[in-house]
């Protein structure tokens, strides 16, 4: 499963993450059967059911000490 890293910002008050903008920046997991890998490669007359599952690797820029105001 490939990573696609994602700036945002933290609140502790509910711990929630408010993801603001992808990086571009993609770590890959080098599985032939991950859709996002580059490794990814199977015969081109079978149709591709691989996994299109992507994990976000979260980077906090700003940390606030509140809840979000989603979750007051």
């Amino acid at each position: 499963m490939c990573e696609h890293e994602i700036i945002g910002d933290y609140y502790r008050g509910c711990k929630h993450f408010h993801g603001r903008y992808y990086t571009g920046e993609k770590t890959d997991c080098g599985s032939p059967t991950c859709k996002t890998s580059a490794a990814h490669t199977h015969p081109p007359t079978m149709g591709c059911r691989c996994s299109t599952t992507v994990t976000d690797r979260r980077r906090v820029q700003n940390m606030y000490q509140t809840k979000h105001p989603d979750c007051q």
